[in-house]
């Protein structure tokens, strides 16, 4: 059997596809990680509710990585992909890239308005974005958004919203 100069070896094609699957794993990990937390915090009305809107992107690509995982195993088999299969495999593909882009949005609105409503606000000190990925955090009140402040601040007196407490403002002499 003649193999193509562009065809992977197997222990490459075996090494990509032990990354995706670790990828893959970690997204789901992530993704029920931060869901039980925003769960736990909603169903417990606890003082303080993390919403984080990169876990439900990583439940999206999560899904493309079963897939990516799923015919790369088959790949490594040797075994073909029919018909059917392929058209699984787009599905799941385009309700992967949907989830990616649809779900934060549809969790992140309706969540924050219920909390506000329940009388919770954002925590600026504790909320952080970087693009598109948002980590919000509601608290009961601002002075326990100022405590949570102050306890991360004293573990790591270098982090940037140190910079905004008084306690923390390195004086310059």
């Amino acid at each position: 059997m003649q193999r193509d100069e562009n065809e992977l070896a197997r222990w490459q094609l075996a090494a990509g596809l032990a990354v995706f699957a670790l990828l893959t794993g970690f997204g789901f990990v992530y993704f029920g990680y931060y869901l039980s937390l925003l769960f736990q915090g909603l169903l417990n009305h606890s003082a303080a509710v993390t919403l984080n809107k990169g876990a439900f992107y990583c439940f999206g690509a999560a899904l493309i990585g079963c897939m990516l995982v799923y015919f790369g195993i088959r790949k490594l088999q040797g075994k073909t992909v029919s018909a059917s299969q392929n058209k699984t495999a787009s599905l799941i593909f385009f309700g992967g890239l949907a989830s990616a882009i649809i779900l934060p949005q549809l969790i992140h609105y309706p969540t924050a308005s219920y909390l506000q409503a329940s009388g919770y606000s954002e925590c600026e000190l504790q909320s952080r974005q970087w693009l598109h990925d948002k980590v919000m955090v509601f608290t009961i009140t601002a002075e326990h958004c100022v405590e949570l402040a102050v306890a991360d601040c004293a573990e790591d007196p270098s982090l940037q919203k140190c910079k905004l407490l008084p306690q923390f403002r390195q004086s310059r002499h």
